[in-house]
């Protein structure tokens, strides 16, 4: 995604500049796109995505909103963190021999990254089948994925129709901004480039008549602004000046202003938007990564249990009553315990 938003002009050539000769010093030359989105010193010193990178980007038809997920299987709760609030994921899989393989076999991380974004409620996924130059853009190898990732992504609950392949080239950029010109490629593929196919999904359903809530995923102080906190509007909308209700606490604030992303100042948000929150009237330590935003006349309930139906894959022991369980839901996870278990509704 890195070179994506160099293509797009989003990085100056001075800074692709600086992250290359950098990376070339660490012996990592191939890492000056991912470096990006990676910024922190941890995270190119490792090679690996670590936190959740947020930025907006224009196509010709669509503003998105990117966050760019850890995909390393220490950082998981950040993976689900970045995939929890997503309309829509990109999985990149690494066509060289060997590479797809690695990831896809039992215990790979390509298997894990499906059933995860599923769960957290994703239907459209598009695969981006990446370092296609290493295997000269060949049909052979792109079929023989596209084969084995549909059987397992229709047996964790996509649709066929919600899941597109493209072919790429990540660290040369074919095939991301605009459809790649190749004889070995035009031969026997006729869809469009990345960028075409974002372009073509539908957004999803909105919930702007329901009351407002936003989940938090940072926390901070802004140097100019005062308390500030970030996250996704998940249903209805938000203006300035409204007062709010900080669940579970029931701490109340009053919103001072909004920013885009990108730091635009806005005077309101709607369902679906990302956007940056200022906050009077409370202080830092009433406010955490999971907590519900609320219209104050209408605050989100809470609880101590929940009924819930649970899609199980691979486990080494029965879950029985007891059972106890992590339970991660959009930034936070939380230990809790399997209190009942009601019926089994398929035993595939």
């Amino acid at each position: 995604m890195g070179h994506l938003l160099c293509l797009l002009g989003h990085v100056s050539k001075k800074e692709l500049h600086k992250n290359k000769t950098e990376s070339q010093k660490l012996g990592k030359g191939s890492f000056a796109y991912a470096w990006v989105l990676d910024e922190t010193g941890e995270e190119r010193e490792r090679g690996v995505t670590i936190d959740v990178a947020q930025t907006k980007f224009q196509t010709p038809k669509k503003t998105v909103n990117l966050l760019d997920a850890p995909g390393h299987k220490d950082f998981v709760p950040n993976m689900i963190s970045g995939a929890s609030q997503a309309d829509f994921a990109i999985l990149v899989v690494d066509s060289t021999p060997g590479g797809f393989e690695a990831g896809f076999e039992q215990g790979g991380q390509t298997r894990e990254h499906v059933v995860l974004v599923r769960a957290l409620g994703v239907q459209t996924l598009i695969v981006a089948i990446n370092k296609m130059e290493n295997v000269g853009w060949g049909k052979e190898r792109y079929d023989h994925i596209s084969k084995e990732l549909s059987v397992f992504l229709k047996s964790v609950g996509f649709k066929s129709s919600e899941v597109i392949f493209v072919p790429v080239s990540g660290l040369e950029g074919e095939n991301l901004l605009e459809k790649f010109i190749n004889p070995s490629l035009n031969e026997w593929y006729s869809g469009g480039s990345l960028v075409d196919v974002m372009d073509g999904l539908e957004p999803p359903k909105r919930c702007y008549d329901r009351p407002f809530r936003l989940i938090v995923t940072d926390v901070f102080k802004h140097p100019q602004m005062g308390l500030s906190v970030a996250g996704k509007v998940d249903s209805g909308f938000l203006i300035v000046g409204t007062p709010v209700v900080i669940m579970p606490g029931g701490t109340t604030a009053m919103v001072k202003s909004m920013t885009t992303v990108d730091d635009k100042s806005v005077d309101y948000s709607v369902a679906g938007e990302q956007c940056i929150i200022v906050l009077g009237g409370t202080d830092q330590t009433k406010i955490h990564n999971g907590n519900v935003i609320c219209e104050s006349q209408s605050r989100v309930r809470t609880t101590l249990k929940f009924k819930a139906r649970v899609l199980v894959f691979n486990i080494d022991i029965p879950i029985t009553k007891g059972f106890p369980i992590d339970l991660h839901y959009q930034t936070v996870n939380e230990p809790a315990v399997i209190s009942r278990l009601i019926s089994t509704h398929s035993k595939k």
